[in-house]
């Protein structure tokens, strides 16, 4: 029963996607988001959504009033279950993107953690996330900024 409420809440998730898609489309709107580069031992976090093919980090949209570090820190419990204090995170990049037809504001806050921490995958919103090496990473299909941001990692 439960695989068969995940794959309804995936389909949901795909529309609503696939709605913005097109009211981006039509307004070409000005979007902020913000985003959790999660390092352990010289690899980092990445996860894939179950609305689009490509690779990413935990982040979403900041909210109106909000902190970027705080839906950063949001973003990242709601999504794989990792609660990180206030104040862990630095920001490590800012830039602004034009993608499916917005131009996206994003910031990259990330830290280092010593022990992996448990991820915990819903199987809805999130579908898959792992750990990989900068240059791992960058094989992957990857969001424009992510790939953007692990470039300078790198030092690409």
């Amino acid at each position: 029963m439960k695989s068969i409420i995940n794959a309804f809440i995936r389909k949901a998730y795909r529309f609503a996607y696939l709605g913005l898609r097109g009211w981006w489309f039509v307004r070409r709107p000005q979007t902020h988001g913000a985003a959790v580069a999660l390092w352990h031992d010289g690899r980092i976090l990445l996860v894939r959504t179950s609305y689009r093919l490509r690779y990413s980090l935990p982040g979403g949209f900041v909210r109106r009033d909000e902190p970027s570090e705080q839906a950063a820190r949001r973003e990242l419990r709601e999504e794989l279950g990792i609660d990180l204090h206030a104040h862990a995170l630095r920001l490590a990049w800012h830039g602004t993107v034009p993608f499916e037809s917005r131009q996206d504001t994003i910031d990259i806050w990330e830290t280092t953690t010593a022990a992996a921490p448990t991820v915990c995958v819903s199987g809805r919103e999130i579908i898959w996330a792992g750990w990989a090496t900068p240059a791992e990473a960058l094989s992957y299909r990857l969001l424009p900024h992510v790939a953007t941001y692990l470039r300078a990692v790198a030092g690409l």
